[in-house]
């Protein structure tokens, strides 16, 4: 586990055994943490989560560096693994062989899973990921960053300049370098929705503006 300016406790059951801090771990779970209601509740059922994968040959990198893009690539500049997973705080791996089924399936660039979606009183509402080529626009199709998986070879990194859209402008990033994702129709990983999302934070002026910054970016 790794972070700057994040210093966790781990309770004894979910010490990280010897197959999870070697130098060379396979997938690193990049958790990059902010302030929300909520949060150590949120970081606890994460962390459970992922100490009872059965898939063992992972890190985990824990960051707090700044707003959600920054803080996002702090953590994947961290990773050591072969193949870098995304999951926010509010969000948590769906059952104990997610990590196997992301690790199965990888061939290379990225891959997006489905995922269900956690209101606090009930889990359900799956999605499965479809990649379309107007992604840009705000048309996400593949879900929250929570739902890929990266190769760590000079990994892609979030947009800065972005809070609302950086999902998408990263897609549209991985797809100019990788083109489509390998799709698997699991429901890997359970997204927590609710007032703390930034789509229910952020103005609708902070939204137009990024509309027309990813616009821009990517005019044909």
């Amino acid at each position: 586990m790794g972070s700057n300016s994040a210093r966790l406790k781990i309770p004894a059951r979910s010490r990280l055994n010897k197959n999870m801090t070697n130098n060379n771990p396979k997938i690193s779970v990049c958790v990059p943490i902010h302030d929300m209601t909520n949060g150590d509740k949120f970081l606890w059922r994460l962390v459970n989560s992922l100490t009872s994968q059965t898939f063992r040959d992972w890190e985990l990198i824990i960051t707090k560096e700044g707003h959600m893009a920054e803080n996002t690539n702090v953590a994947i500049k961290k990773a050591r693994g072969e193949i870098i997973k995304i999951l926010y705080l509010d969000d948590y791996l769906a059952h104990p062989d997610s990590l196997k089924v992301i690790v199965d399936n990888f061939k290379g660039g990225w891959l997006a899973t489905g995922c269900l979606h956690d209101d606090g009183i009930s889990v359900g509402s799956p999605h499965f990921p479809e990649w379309n080529d107007d992604i840009f626009t705000g048309n996400n199709t593949i879900g929250s960053p929570s739902v890929i998986a990266i190769e760590n070879n000079n990994p892609l990194l979030f947009d800065e300049n972005m809070s609302w859209m950086l999902d998408v402008d990263y897609y549209t990033q991985l797809y100019d370098r990788y083109g489509e994702p390998t799709l698997v129709n699991d429901l890997n990983v359970v997204l927590g929705i609710g007032s703390h999302q930034m789509t229910q934070i952020l103005t609708n002026d902070e939204k137009l503006a990024e509309y027309q910054l990813i616009n821009q970016k990517y005019a044909k």
